[in-house]
Protein backbone atom coordinates (compact mmCIF):
# COMPACT_ATOMS: atom_id res chain seq x y z
CA UNK A 1 0.00 0.00 0.00
CA UNK A 2 1.18 3.42 -0.86
CA UNK A 3 1.41 6.33 1.08
CA UNK A 4 -1.31 7.99 -0.56
CA UNK A 5 -3.56 5.04 -0.38
CA UNK A 6 -2.54 5.20 3.69
CA UNK A 7 -3.25 9.23 3.81
CA UNK A 8 -6.72 8.47 2.45
CA UNK A 9 -7.48 6.26 4.27
CA UNK A 10 -6.02 7.52 7.48
CA UNK A 11 -8.45 10.96 6.46
CA UNK A 12 -11.47 8.75 5.59
CA UNK A 13 -11.60 7.21 8.85
CA UNK A 14 -10.71 10.73 10.72
CA UNK A 15 -14.14 12.01 8.65
CA UNK A 16 -15.77 9.13 10.20
CA UNK A 17 -14.87 9.57 13.79
CA UNK A 18 -15.40 13.72 13.27
CA UNK A 19 -18.61 13.43 12.17
CA UNK A 20 -19.61 10.39 13.85
CA UNK A 21 -18.10 11.38 17.20
CA UNK A 22 -16.95 14.80 17.22
CA UNK A 23 -13.36 13.81 18.37
CA UNK A 24 -11.24 16.44 18.60
CA UNK A 25 -7.98 14.13 16.94
CA UNK A 26 -10.22 13.54 14.16
CA UNK A 27 -11.12 17.29 13.44
CA UNK A 28 -7.62 18.05 13.60
CA UNK A 29 -6.59 15.85 11.34
CA UNK A 30 -9.08 16.72 8.46
CA UNK A 31 -8.00 20.26 8.61
CA UNK A 32 -4.51 19.64 8.79
CA UNK A 33 -5.34 17.49 5.96
CA UNK A 34 -7.15 20.26 4.21
CA UNK A 35 -4.18 22.89 4.85
CA UNK A 36 -1.75 19.51 3.17
CA UNK A 37 -0.11 19.64 -0.61
CA UNK A 38 -2.13 16.62 -2.10
CA UNK A 39 -4.98 17.72 -3.91
CA UNK A 40 -7.48 14.59 -3.14
CA UNK A 41 -6.61 14.40 0.28
CA UNK A 42 -7.71 17.93 0.33
CA UNK A 43 -10.75 16.77 -1.01
CA UNK A 44 -11.76 14.15 1.26
CA UNK A 45 -10.97 15.93 4.22
CA UNK A 46 -13.12 19.03 3.13
CA UNK A 47 -16.19 16.73 2.32
CA UNK A 48 -15.86 15.39 5.51
CA UNK A 49 -15.48 18.29 7.23
CA UNK A 50 -18.40 19.61 4.93
CA UNK A 51 -20.96 16.80 5.87
CA UNK A 52 -20.02 17.43 9.25
CA UNK A 53 -21.78 21.07 9.30
CA UNK A 54 -22.06 22.76 12.45
CA UNK A 55 -19.67 20.62 14.06
CA UNK A 56 -16.90 21.57 11.73
CA UNK A 57 -18.13 25.51 11.50
CA UNK A 58 -17.35 25.53 15.15
CA UNK A 59 -14.01 24.10 14.66
CA UNK A 60 -13.57 26.36 12.32
CA UNK A 61 -14.23 29.15 14.59
CA UNK A 62 -11.90 28.37 17.44
CA UNK A 63 -9.18 27.76 15.19
CA UNK A 64 -9.53 31.82 13.32
CA UNK A 65 -10.21 32.58 17.06
CA UNK A 66 -7.09 30.76 18.04
CA UNK A 67 -4.94 32.46 14.65
CA UNK A 68 -4.30 28.80 13.68
CA UNK A 69 -7.02 28.95 10.45
CA UNK A 70 -5.05 28.39 7.22
CA UNK A 71 -6.89 30.26 4.06
CA UNK A 72 -7.87 26.55 2.66
CA UNK A 73 -9.88 25.85 6.36
CA UNK A 74 -11.46 29.83 5.35
CA UNK A 75 -12.54 28.71 2.05
CA UNK A 76 -14.40 26.17 3.24
CA UNK A 77 -16.80 28.20 5.57
CA UNK A 78 -19.46 29.42 2.98
CA UNK A 79 -19.30 25.50 1.95
CA UNK A 80 -20.55 24.70 5.84
CA UNK A 81 -22.11 27.70 7.49
CA UNK A 82 -23.80 29.77 4.23
CA UNK A 83 -24.87 33.09 4.76
CA UNK A 84 -24.11 32.46 8.37
CA UNK A 85 -20.37 32.87 7.77
CA UNK A 86 -20.57 35.97 6.43
CA UNK A 87 -19.85 37.91 9.52
CA UNK A 88 -17.04 35.90 10.60
CA UNK A 89 -15.38 36.38 7.22
CA UNK A 90 -16.17 39.79 7.18
CA UNK A 91 -13.66 39.95 10.06
CA UNK A 92 -11.12 37.73 8.60
CA UNK A 93 -11.05 40.14 5.37
CA UNK A 94 -10.41 43.06 7.67
CA UNK A 95 -7.51 41.87 8.89
CA UNK A 96 -3.63 42.11 7.50
CA UNK A 97 -4.11 41.66 3.71
CA UNK A 98 -2.74 38.62 2.77
CA UNK A 99 -3.38 34.69 2.38
CA UNK A 100 -6.37 34.54 4.84
CA UNK A 101 -7.68 38.17 4.54
CA UNK A 102 -7.70 37.22 0.25
CA UNK A 103 -9.40 33.91 0.77
CA UNK A 104 -12.04 35.28 3.13
CA UNK A 105 -12.65 38.37 0.71
CA UNK A 106 -13.17 35.91 -1.94
CA UNK A 107 -15.28 33.37 -0.09
CA UNK A 108 -17.67 36.72 0.79
CA UNK A 109 -17.82 37.84 -3.02
CA UNK A 110 -18.80 34.08 -3.61
CA UNK A 111 -21.76 34.48 -1.13
CA UNK A 112 -22.70 37.77 -2.53
CA UNK A 113 -22.67 35.96 -6.28
CA UNK A 114 -24.95 33.19 -4.51
CA UNK A 115 -27.18 35.64 -2.78
CA UNK A 116 -27.68 37.18 -6.42
CA UNK A 117 -29.58 33.97 -8.11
Amino acid sequence: MGSGTSSSIRVLAAGASWRLFGSARAGETLLDAVAGDDEQIRMLAGISLVKAGQRSFDLIKNKIAAGEATAPVIQLLPDIGGERARGLLEQIAAGEPGGEADAATECIELLDRIKKL
